[in-house]
Protein backbone atom coordinates (compact mmCIF):
# COMPACT_ATOMS: atom_id res chain seq x y z
CA UNK A 1 0.00 0.00 0.00
CA UNK A 2 2.82 2.38 0.83
CA UNK A 3 4.57 1.75 -2.48
CA UNK A 4 1.38 2.55 -4.41
CA UNK A 5 1.09 5.86 -2.57
CA UNK A 6 4.74 6.62 -3.37
CA UNK A 7 4.19 5.85 -7.05
CA UNK A 8 1.08 8.02 -7.23
CA UNK A 9 2.85 10.86 -5.39
CA UNK A 10 5.88 10.61 -7.68
CA UNK A 11 3.72 10.71 -10.80
CA UNK A 12 1.84 13.75 -9.49
CA UNK A 13 5.10 15.51 -8.62
CA UNK A 14 6.69 14.82 -12.02
CA UNK A 15 3.52 15.91 -13.82
CA UNK A 16 3.57 19.16 -11.86
CA UNK A 17 7.20 19.78 -12.81
CA UNK A 18 6.41 19.26 -16.48
CA UNK A 19 3.40 21.56 -16.23
CA UNK A 20 5.56 24.32 -14.76
CA UNK A 21 8.56 23.81 -17.04
CA UNK A 22 6.68 23.75 -20.35
CA UNK A 23 5.74 27.48 -20.50
CA UNK A 24 9.25 28.54 -19.50
CA UNK A 25 10.79 26.34 -22.18
CA UNK A 26 8.37 27.69 -24.79
CA UNK A 27 9.20 31.30 -23.86
CA UNK A 28 12.93 30.55 -24.00
CA UNK A 29 12.64 29.05 -27.46
CA UNK A 30 10.51 31.95 -28.73
CA UNK A 31 12.89 34.66 -27.52
CA UNK A 32 15.95 32.76 -28.69
CA UNK A 33 14.51 32.41 -32.18
CA UNK A 34 13.55 36.08 -32.21
CA UNK A 35 17.08 37.07 -31.30
CA UNK A 36 18.58 34.83 -33.98
CA UNK A 37 16.15 36.25 -36.55
CA UNK A 38 17.23 39.79 -35.61
CA UNK A 39 20.88 38.81 -35.96
CA UNK A 40 20.19 37.31 -39.37
CA UNK A 41 18.48 40.55 -40.46
CA UNK A 42 21.52 42.50 -39.24
CA UNK A 43 23.85 40.24 -41.24
CA UNK A 44 21.67 40.73 -44.33
CA UNK A 45 21.77 44.53 -43.90
CA UNK A 46 25.56 44.45 -43.58
CA UNK A 47 25.85 42.28 -46.66
CA UNK A 48 23.65 44.71 -48.60
CA UNK A 49 25.88 47.59 -47.49
CA UNK A 50 29.02 45.74 -48.64
CA UNK A 51 27.37 45.01 -51.97
CA UNK A 52 26.37 48.64 -52.44
CA UNK A 53 29.86 49.84 -51.54
CA UNK A 54 31.43 47.46 -54.07
CA UNK A 55 28.97 48.32 -56.81
CA UNK A 56 29.43 52.07 -56.34
CA UNK A 57 25.95 53.01 -55.18
CA UNK A 58 25.09 56.64 -54.50
CA UNK A 59 25.52 58.14 -51.05
CA UNK A 60 21.78 58.14 -50.29
CA UNK A 61 21.60 54.38 -50.75
CA UNK A 62 24.69 53.86 -48.58
CA UNK A 63 23.25 56.17 -45.90
CA UNK A 64 19.98 54.24 -45.88
CA UNK A 65 21.90 50.96 -45.57
CA UNK A 66 23.87 52.34 -42.62
CA UNK A 67 20.65 53.56 -41.03
CA UNK A 68 19.15 50.09 -41.45
CA UNK A 69 22.20 48.55 -39.76
CA UNK A 70 21.95 51.01 -36.86
CA UNK A 71 18.22 50.29 -36.54
CA UNK A 72 18.83 46.54 -36.42
CA UNK A 73 21.58 46.96 -33.82
CA UNK A 74 19.31 49.09 -31.63
CA UNK A 75 16.59 46.47 -31.92
CA UNK A 76 18.97 43.69 -30.90
CA UNK A 77 20.32 45.73 -27.99
CA UNK A 78 16.77 46.54 -26.85
CA UNK A 79 15.66 42.93 -27.12
CA UNK A 80 18.69 41.72 -25.18
CA UNK A 81 18.13 44.38 -22.51
CA UNK A 82 14.45 43.44 -22.20
CA UNK A 83 15.31 39.76 -22.06
CA UNK A 84 17.98 40.38 -19.45
CA UNK A 85 15.62 42.52 -17.36
CA UNK A 86 12.83 39.99 -17.87
CA UNK A 87 10.33 42.50 -19.25
CA UNK A 88 8.84 39.91 -21.59
CA UNK A 89 7.85 37.63 -18.75
CA UNK A 90 6.67 40.09 -16.10
CA UNK A 91 3.66 42.33 -16.20
CA UNK A 92 3.70 44.82 -13.36
CA UNK A 93 0.69 46.81 -14.47
CA UNK A 94 -1.48 45.13 -11.85
CA UNK A 95 0.90 46.16 -9.01
CA UNK A 96 0.25 49.79 -8.24
CA UNK A 97 3.22 50.01 -5.86
CA UNK A 98 5.71 48.83 -8.47
CA UNK A 99 6.37 51.31 -11.26
CA UNK A 100 9.41 51.70 -13.46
Amino acid sequence: MKSIKNIIGSVAFITGLFALAAPAAAAWNYHGSELSRDRRELADARQELRHDLRSGADRHKIASDRAAIAREQREIWGDRRDWRNDHWYRDYSYRRWYRR
